[in-house]
C-alpha cells in the first residue's frame, strides 16, 4: 500500500522534483504520479534464506571533504522474521548506485514509516514502462515499492509526499550523474544509497526550498562539493543537537562527529552550523569556545567558491 499525500509541503516538493527533472521531462514531472502499477516484490534481502555473493559501495566524507565510494563484496545471508537494521549483522541486498538487482527490479531504499530512517535496501519491480520519470511526484510502499521507474526512487518527507530522485551511476569509486547540473550524494549514513540532487551552496543555502518559509532540505557534503537533500520530517535538530544523518540537521549545517561538537554524547554525532572563515563572526558565541574551523584541510581541495568554508566546531 502506497502513503498518500499531504498537500502542505507540495510546493518544496515540486521545486525538488523540477530540479531533479531532466531537461525533457520536466513538463511531465507531475502527471505521472501515479503511473505505476503495484507488483509482487521481488527477492528481499530480508526475507530470504539464502546466501549470495553481495557487492555494495559505502561512501564516505575524506578529511578534505571529498565523497568517495568504496566498493565491498561480502557473502551474505539473509534472515526472516523482521527487518535488518545492522549492515555489520545483515549486509544490504543491494547497492543503489551498483544497481546489482535482478532483470526487471531495482534497488532502492526501506523506509516502513514516514518518520523513520532507512532500515536497508531491497530489490523491488524497477516499473519499467510504467513507472513516473525522474522529477515525477510519487507515492511509496513500506517494503520499498513505489510509483517510480528504473532510474529512480521515491523519497518522501514526513508528510507523506515524495519525489522522484534518480540514482546514481558509475563505477563505484567515481559516482555519476546523467544530468550534469546534478551530484551524487549519500543519503544515509548505514545504507548504499546514494542519489543524484541539486547542488547547494553551504554558505549561501540556495536549495530549492530556499525563502519558502519552511525548510525541507539540508545541504549535504557529496561527490563533489554539496547537494540539496530532502530530509526526513520538519523536526530539523538545531545546531548541538543529536543527528545520525546529515539530513536530520537544519538546512546550514551537517552531523559533525560526537568527539567535534561541545557536550555532545550521540554516538553518531551533532548538528554542527556552516561558517565563513572570513568572517570572524559567522560562528555565534556558545559554550565550549567553538571556532570556525576549516572543511577543507588544504584550500586546493576546497570546489571553486568554497575555499572558505568551515564549521563551528571544537578545534
Amino acid at each position: 500500500m502506497y502513503t498518500r499525500a499531504v498537500t502542505r509541503t507540495a510546493a518544496p516538493l515540486l521545486l525538488l522534483a523540477l530540479a531533479c527533472a531532466p531537461q525533457a521531462a520536466s513538463e511531465t514531472a507531475t502527471s505521472e504520479t501515479s503511473a505505476a502499477t503495484t507488483q509482487d516484490p521481488g527477492p528481499s534481502a530480508t526475507t530470504t534464506g539464502t546466501t549470495e555473493q553481495t557487492t555494495t559501495s559505502t561512501l564516505t566524507t575524506t578529511a578534505s571533504g571529498q565523497t568517495t565510494s568504496t566498493p565491498t563484496t561480502t557473502d551474505a545471508t539473509a534472515t526472516t522474521g523482521e527487518p535488518c537494521q545492522d549492515p555489520e549483522t545483515c549486509p544490504p541486498a543491494c547497492d543503489t548506485q551498483l544497481q546489482n538487482c535482478p532483470k526487471g527490479q531495482k534497488c532502492t531504499g526501506i523506509k516502513p514509516g514516514l518518520d523513520t530512517p532507512y532500515i536497508g535496501t531491497a530489490c523491488v519491480p524497477d516499473n519499467a514502462g510504467a513507472g513516473a520519470p525522474p522529477g515525477a511526484l510519487c507515492f511509496t510502499g513500506a517494503d520499498g515499492q513505489d510509483t517510480c521507474g528504473p532510474a529512480s526512487m521515491c523519497v518522501q518527507f514526513g508528510t507523506g509526499e515524495g519525489a522522484c530522485v534518480p540514482f546514481c551511476a558509475g563505477p563505484a569509486n567515481a559516482p555519476t550523474c546523467a544530468d550534469p547540473a546534478l551530484v551524487c550524494a549519500s543519503i544515509d549514513h548505514l545504507w548504499p544509497i546514494a542519489l543524484c540532487v541539486p547542488t547547494c551552496d553551504p554558505l549561501a543555502y540556495d536549495c530549492p526550498d530556499a525563502g519558502l518559509g519552511v525548510s525541507v532540505m539540508a545541504c549535504t557534503p557529496a561527490s563533489v562539493g554539496f547537494g540539496c537533500v530532502l530530509r526526513g520530517n520538519l523536526d530539523a535538530a538545531a545546531p548541538g543537537e543529536p543527528c545520525d544523518d546529515h539530513r536530520d540537521c537544519s538546512g546550514p549545517a551537517l552531523c559533525a562527529p560526537t568527539d567535534r561538537v561541545f557536550g555532545c554524547t550521540h554516538p553518531n554525532g551533532c548538528c554542527a552550523a556552516y561558517c565563513d572563515r572570513s568572517d570572524p563572526a559567522s560562528c555565534p558565541p556558545g559554550p565550549g569556545d567553538q571556532l570556525c574551523v576549516p572543511y577543507y584541510t588544504a584550500p586546493r581541495d576546497a570546489p571553486p567558491g568554497l575555499a572558505d568554508l568551515g564549521l563551528c566546531t571544537l578545534p
